[in-house]
């Protein structure tokens, strides 16, 4: 197989504090959040410092966009806030006081919260109208999934993965890792996990392991794949972004700051864009990272 070629196009600077949450927007545009509570939009085509389209108290561990251009923002003990990226107005506020807020995925016409006790709050789109609690487990919910068979799967904080149906009820629940399962991806019908552990595992449709590779030395944060789907990359407490083959998870690349003037403190969140196949890698330094890899 051809050799990867690695190019940073550039970092964007401008949080004050560690950045935790990534989304894509329209075009070449995305999103970015973290400890200093600001939610800022960048522009691929057009590096420049951001511009910060709200800000709230607490960190934000998770943004995310819906069909009406609202970004829906998971803010520490305050609930969710939407923002219309178009014009920065606030245009709802659902409170869910005192649940700190890691995962929001959107399932059809609703919207999943996932909260640090354990609780998933299930949202509907049109209404905001909260439709339903799930809580099948103490521990926090670190990531969720819609898969291709209509299901939802959700990580948590005690290494199981638990699937739900379309009426929110419980179908399989096993162990994944030996403890937080931070990130979730499906591809071709097969599921990827990575954890706290520092493992990438792929599960087949019936949830059985298919593979399983140590990936990094510590917890890896994140995965994504990119938009050919031919290549995962995974996003590290130790500092390194990875690049893999998606099919059979055979290293191909690591990004760090010796090598390639990557990030000097953990990396927390990854997305890939449609726009020039950029790979985007948010960090503890503060920085967002801007990868071209072909």
């Amino acid at each position: 197989m051809s050799t990867l070629q690695i190019e940073r196009i550039d970092t964007f600077s401008g949080h004050r504090g560690p950045v935790y949450a990534l989304e894509t927007g329209e075009d070449s545009l995305f999103y970015s959040a973290g400890s200093d509570g600001w939610v800022v939009q960048w522009n691929l085509a057009k590096p420049d410092l951001g511009k910060v389209i709200a800000q709230v108290e607490g960190s934000v561990y998770a943004i995310k966009l819906d069909s009406e251009g609202i970004l829906w923002i998971g803010h520490n003990y305050q609930g969710i806030q939407g923002v219309r990226v178009a014009d920065q107005s606030l245009v709802f506020s659902i409170p869910t006081t005192g649940f700190s807020i890691f995962s929001i995925e959107f399932v059809g016409s609703t919207a999943w919260i996932g909260h640090n006790d354990g609780l998933i709050t299930v949202i509907d789109l049109a209404t905001k109208a909260v439709l339903k609690h799930i809580k099948a487990s103490e521990k926090s919910v670190r990531s969720i999934l819609q898969l291709t068979n209509s299901k939802v799967a959700v990580g948590y904080s005690d290494g199981f993965i638990r699937t739900f149906d379309s009426g929110y009820q419980l179908v399989k629940a096993f162990q994944a890792h030996e403890s937080s399962v931070f990130s979730l991806a499906e591809r071709g019908g097969v599921m990827y996990s990575v954890g706290k552990d520092a493992r990438i595992k792929q599960w087949d449709a019936d949830y059985a392991l298919v593979n399983e590779v140590v990936g990094h030395i510590y917890a890896i944060h994140d995965l994504q794949f990119s938009p050919d789907g031919n290549w995962l990359a995974t996003a590290s407490m130790d500092k390194t972004v990875k690049i893999w083959e998606t099919k059979g998870l055979k290293l191909r690349k690591v990004l760090d700051a010796s090598r390639h003037g990557g990030h000097k403190n953990s990396v927390n969140k990854l997305i890939w864009s449609s726009f020039g196949d950029l790979l985007i890698s948010a960090s503890d330094d503060k920085n967002l990272s801007i990868w071209k890899i072909h």
